[in-house]
């Protein structure tokens, strides 16, 4: 199984960043009975794509975006607190949104008996989604900090 970074509206990914990101996906898999699982910005830019059926990432992409928007939404006007994710269920399979801060985590699955598992490795996995980012943030503050003294 390989994971790729989505289409025409990839998503830039350090060395470093790719294999944490790969790693973590890989995970999720392992963990639950999933037959999409893709990670995407809050603005629809794909950031990483698997799918055993024949879909389009940048389609995929923008539509979970949408949906995540919506229902961010629906939780601000019932005062429901931090969104955690949006569950689209259908007669054949369902599709879990799920919140990782700038980031949507996303599983798609036609097993409906493993929803329950699907959502909760979902969400402790979008928790750890963050950390990958924010870890190369710091790395590169820290950078520029000692690039700044050196110089000065």
């Amino acid at each position: 199984m390989g994971f790729f970074e989505g289409g025409n509206m990839a998503f830039a990914l350090t060395v470093e960043q790719k294999k944490k990101l790969i790693k973590l996906l890989q995970e999720i898999v392992r963990y639950a009975d999933l037959e999409a699982l893709a990670l995407v910005t809050r603005t629809g830019m794909s950031v990483a794509f698997f799918s055993e059926k024949d879909a389009d990432p940048d389609l995929f992409s923008a539509l979970s975006a949408a949906v995540l928007s919506t229902g961010g939404m629906v939780v601000d006007r019932m005062d429901h607190g931090h969104l955690w994710e949006v569950l689209v269920r259908g007669e054949k399979g369902y599709t879990v949104l799920s919140s990782a801060e700038d980031f949507i985590l996303i599983g798609a699955s036609n097993e409906a008996h493993s929803l329950g598992l699907a959502i909760r490795v979902l969400r402790r996995y979008s928790r750890k989604i963050p950390e990958i980012f924010k870890e190369e943030e710091k790395d590169i503050s820290s950078l520029v900090s000692e690039l700044k003294d050196l110089l000065s």
